[in-house]
């Protein structure tokens, strides 16, 4: 018989005993994996040239006349140095506001423009995604950039190898 009159399983441990070897077992295996190494991107990963390009669809002209060539861009909220401005291209604006019918057609405001400005620098490569500071970079993801002295709120276009 597996278990015994005493409630030993193959007479030389009690279950309770087992139950507990178990539970103990398992919450090591948890913890292991919650606390192993993060996936951090150390300092002496091979770092490559990148060129990011950010889009601002719509923003105050004097605001888009501060931007410009070699200016230093910063990440706002990781204070990441992601490198320096080497293309500014000023294009007409990209509002969106209702028509007499109420439906929302592209327009747009005077002293308003938008910005398209590529940032050159150096990262971590992970396929299209770009570590730059422990931050990963990636089309589409809308990000707070201090460009010289001026704050942007921008979104991602393009990322690219130089």
């Amino acid at each position: 018989m597996i278990i015994d009159d005493k409630g030993r399983l193959f007479k030389k441990i009690n279950l309770i005993d087992l139950l507990i070897i178990l539970i103990i077992l398992a919450a090591g295996v948890f913890l292991f994996n919650k606390f192993q190494k993060a996936n951090i991107v150390t300092p002496l990963a091979k770092q490559e040239p990148v060129a990011i390009t950010f889009i601002i669809e719509s923003l105050p002209e004097y605001a888009a006349d501060n931007v410009e060539i070699n200016d230093p861009v910063t990440d706002k909220v990781t204070s990441a140095h992601l490198g320096k401005v080497t293309k500014v291209e000023k294009l007409p604006d990209r509002s969106y506001a209702p028509d007499q019918d109420g439906k929302y057609v592209r327009s747009s405001r005077e002293g308003y423009c938008s910005l398209e400005f590529t940032v050159e620098g150096t990262g971590v490569f992970n396929g299209k995604v770009v570590n730059i500071g422990n931050t990963n970079y990636y089309v589409y993801r809308d990000t707070t950039v201090y460009v010289g002295d001026t704050i942007l709120f921008t979104r991602i276009k393009d990322i690219e190898k130089k």
